[in-house]
């Protein structure tokens, strides 16, 4: 059974290809051109051969059928008439001229689309919007029902002659039968059931012919098979010397013509391949699907076939006939043969109602597919484009429908990309720190005015459609009930990017923070955009830094020196309990003082000490070793802070090398004879406890808070 399905899908497929390529040839080879119309017929049945056998074996996924295509023939069929009427060429001449234009055509397409291949460049197909391609697939579905009522009348003047009863009588009963045999795939999904449709539509055509009793000859001459075509050798004079009787100078007047076709072919092959493979639902590598259709063209254009890519309808056809791998290509180039070899006569005896009803069918089963049953998954606006795509391909043409759909995608994204938070995280600096250890006085300070330093997290790509939201934000925080801002801290470095209007909102932003007394604080930047927004604001008093932690540290400091400015000076400062404990612990036993000059280590990484640190002076970095062995600093320590106690109480060995980077006083506390202090003088080894812990659980609660303004 699965023998006889293949054979018959075989069969069919090549039947339906050399239909195809003559109808194309047909396109061309018209008026002037009527008389080498079986010669035109020959060519791109030979070269239909050749690219349907080629791309067998070069398009990655085997079982795409590549044919010469409408497209390029009707906009060669325009240059073809720009030739004929400029009245300089008639005879052998003019045919040679208008073959060669049309294998130029394809060998240039060839060219171009190797180039694609092997560049990357069809992968741009993959950022086409998922509602554009299933609206290009309902389009072709579309076109394909309009095609098959054009196939069945043998009149594509549009829809005005489609509706006069006469004419409603001739596609009537091919739609009927195409929309049975969509009924018949759905409801039995046997691999058989449409090979047999088929072969039952085809039946019944000439049973209806028997019943009304119409002669062949009646039903040819009423336009209901196929043909007439002409007789004989359909390749007779056609010889390399095509070459020398082609004017050149006509041939290369058409460049834009060439250049034209070439687009088109490059578009169509994407557009084909992905509405493909949505179809097939399964991945192509789409640049060597373009790659392989350039080489395709390039033999078939040797053999002066029509350009060609992707054909939708035959690809779907031969994969609902059971076509797999290399056969599909394969029988459709082998249909363009036989009827090459045996006459176009062959197919004579075919009724045109069998290959309408395959358009009509293959057409309502795309319509069904992306506009009834797609329905189901898309929300309103993405389903608003699916069904816009082909009313605007019926109505202004293919190319144009993509457009609109692209347009309109594109519109919709930017909408949906602007309601998203560009707000990563907002805080302020009395629970987000800067990586620098500080003294308890410092960072009582902090705790207690760090609220007037707002810090804002930016995210994703700020372009025009957001950046007013931005600045809408911003001044909703400066406004917002609590604690007047003095600082307002925007960090660019989860940012992808920005375009130029964020650039002129943030300009804005500056005189908004200038109007309410804040000072802006800007981070995270790329050096290219930082230096174009600063020579925009100017001197304004914005100040730029490279990392979040370098604008924290650098506010943490205005803030510490605004309190420090502002305290009476009759006011004694705070001191710290550090300092008080220490000086009563006996510093010979416990205490040691240590003089550091810049860039000697401290606490080396990985080493496995009981004491703690106190510094008295000078400052400090922590350093770790990235994954390159790289040093990186993740802390600065300042003066009157405790440096080594996690390591000290959780028992594990040091985390990083601390050094100092300038000439510094440490004190080095003993905690290996801490016990002896506990029995000694408990009461001062409790209260050095409870300092340490002090501290670290002020650490804590500040974490637990920070995480809850970042949402975690």
């Amino acid at each position: 059974m699965s023998l006889a399905r293949s054979m018959f899908g075989a069969f069919f497929t090549a039947l339906v290809s050399a239909v195809f390529a003559i109808s194309f040839a047909a396109i061309i080879y018209k008026g002037s051109l009527a008389p080498y119309l079986d010669r035109g017929i020959g060519l791109v049945l030979l070269g239909g051969f050749a690219i349907a056998f080629t791309g067998a074996f070069t398009l990655s996924y085997r079982g795409t059928i590549l044919a010469p295509q409408d497209v390029p023939a009707i906009l060669l069929s325009g240059a073809a008439a720009t030739i004929v009427a400029s009245g300089e060429l008639d005879g052998e001449a003019l045919f040679a001229t208008v073959a060669c234009l049309v294998a130029v055509s394809s060998m240039a397409t060839g060219v171009a689309g190797i180039l694609v291949g092997r560049l990357k460049l069809a992968y741009l197909a993959r950022y086409v919007p998922y509602p554009v391609l299933a609206g290009f697939l309902a389009a072709t579905g579309l076109l394909l029902v309009i095609g098959g009522v054009g196939v069945a009348t043998g009149d594509t003047s549009g829809w005005d002659s489609y509706l006069t009863s006469e004419v409603i009588l001739k596609w009537a009963p091919p739609f009927a039968a195409g929309l049975g045999m969509l009924v018949l795939t759905r409801l039995f999904k046997s691999s058989v059931t449409l090979p047999i449709a088929l072969t039952l539509t085809g039946l019944g055509f000439y049973a209806v012919l028997w019943i009304l009793d119409i002669s062949v000859q009646q039903a040819r001459s009423s336009g209901l098979l196929l043909g007439p075509f002409t007789e004989g050798n359909l390749l007779e004079g056609i010889s390399p010397a095509l070459f020398a009787r082609a004017d050149w100078g006509a041939i290369f007047s058409q460049t834009p013509v060439i250049m034209t076709v070439i687009a088109s072919c490059m578009l169509g092959a994407t557009l084909n391949a992905s509405g493909l493979e949505l179809a097939f639902r399964r991945d192509f590598d789409i640049s060597k699907e373009v790659k392989g259709a350039g080489i395709a063209n390039i033999v078939g254009g040797l053999a002066g076939t029509i350009p060609g890519y992707h054909i939708v309808a035959e690809t779907i056809l031969a994969n609902r006939l059971g076509l797999v791998g290399r056969l599909a290509g394969i029988s459709s180039g082998l249909g363009c043969l036989t009827v090459l070899l045996l006459g176009a006569n062959v197919l004579s005896g075919l009724p045109v109602g069998l290959f309408a009803a395959v358009l009509m069918f293959l057409g309502s089963d795309l319509l069904y597919t992306w506009l009834w049953q797609e329905r189901q998954r898309l929300d309103r606006f993405d389903f608003a484009i699916v069904a816009m795509i082909p009313i605007i391909a019926v109505s202004f043409g293919f190319l144009t429908a993509i457009a609109a759909g692209l347009l309109v995608a594109c519109g919709l994204f930017i909408v949906s990309y602007a309601k998203l938070g560009l707000i990563r995280s907002a805080s302020d600096l009395s629970v987000r720190r800067s990586r620098v250890e500080r003294s308890d006085t410092e960072l009582r300070v902090l705790a207690h005015h760090g609220s007037v330093a707002k810090v804002v997290e930016l995210s994703g790509f700020l372009f025009f459609g957001s950046a007013n939201s931005l600045r809408e934000k911003m001044q909703a925080l400066m406004t917002s009930p609590g604690a007047k801002p003095q600082f307002l801290v925007l960090d660019f470095g989860h940012a992808t990017g920005v375009d130029v209007s964020t650039l002129r909102v943030l300009a804005r932003l500056v005189s908004d923070c200038g109007d309410h007394g804040i000072k802006l604080v800007i981070s995270g930047l790329a050096t290219k955009t930082r230096n174009e927004l600063h020579s925009r604001l100017g001197a304004q008093g914005v100040a730029f830094f490279e990392t979040l932690n370098d604008a924290q540290e650098h506010v943490e400091d205005a803030i510490i020196e605004r309190v420090h400015e502002n305290a009476p000076t009759s006011q004694a400062r705070p001191v710290d309990k550090i300092d008080a404990l220490l000086s009563d612990l006996p510093s010979s036993d416990f205490v040691t003082r240590i003089a550091l000059s810049a860039g000697d280590k401290l606490v080396e990484h990985d080493a496995r000490t009981d004491d703690i640190f106190y510094l008295c002076s000078g400052q400090l970095v922590v350093s770790v070793s990235n994954n390159h062995g790289i040093p990186v600093t993740v802390a600065k320590v300042r003066p009157k802070a405790i440096i080594g106690e996690m390591a000290y109480y959780s028992g594990d060995a040091r985390s990083a090398d601390i050094i100092a980077s300038t000439p510094s006083i440490v004190l080095r506390i003993d905690m290996g004879r801490i016990e002896a202090l506990e029995k000694t003088n408990p009461k001062a080894a409790l209260a050095f406890h409870k300092a340490i812990a002090h501290g670290m659980a002020r650490r804590l609660s500040r974490t637990t808070k920070l995480l809850r303004d970042l949402g975690a």
